[in-house]
């Protein structure tokens, strides 16, 4: 784990995005909700998962980077809205890391896709990779525990090969938040 200082810096007044990674059933959804409440600024929601269960779980190549692509489009208007901080769930990492996984964007993925990854070592002021340690949530559109632990796995080794800097957060939601407060009010300013 690499602590995080500020980048992705932003003009007075503008608000910085906070993007928070880790498997599905790791919290991510929760955390982004709960803070974008507790600074008074808005969150955005994990677009692939919309368009994941619209399409059943079948998707291609174009799916993913459709993923991708809806999610930036998502954040950037989102920040018209944000105060000092945008509150993130998911990038393209867990986009492309996910077609990979699953076999559905082909070898190399598609270029716009890999763009979109690349970019997120640059978008994010933080980092936060909320940590398996709470209990899985069965989902329909989920896979099981193993899997999730697999993929948390992926995520953390992929941050460290890009060498994206990262704050792994743990415990109940409200541990979590304090320890995401503590970062963002710690290098605020």
């Amino acid at each position: 784990m690499v602590e995080q200082g500020s980048k992705a810096s932003a003009g007075a007044g503008q608000a910085r995005r906070v993007v928070f990674l880790g498997a599905e059933s790791t919290g991510k959804s929760t955390l982004s909700e709960a803070l974008a409440r507790d600074y008074g600024t808005v969150s955005v929601p994990e677009i692939g998962r919309f368009i994941w269960e619209e399409k059943q779980g079948r998707l291609d190549a174009a799916d993913y980077v459709d993923i991708a692509v809806r999610h930036r489009e998502a954040e950037d208007a989102a920040m018209a809205q944000a105060r000092r901080w945008l509150f993130v769930d998911t990038n393209a990492l867990t986009t492309l890391l996910l077609g990979i996984e699953f076999g559905q964007v082909g070898s190399p993925p598609p270029a716009e896709l890999l763009r979109c990854a690349d970019d997120c070592r640059t978008r994010y002021a933080h980092t936060f990779v909320c940590a398996d340690d709470i209990p899985y949530e069965e989902q329909e559109v989920r896979e099981d525990e193993a899997w999730r632990g697999r993929i948390q796995h992926l995520v953390l080794k992929d941050l460290d090969a890009r060498g994206i800097p990262y704050t792994l957060v743990r415990g109940s939601v409200e541990e979590r938040a304090r320890q995401v407060r503590r970062v963002l009010d710690g290098n605020a300013g």
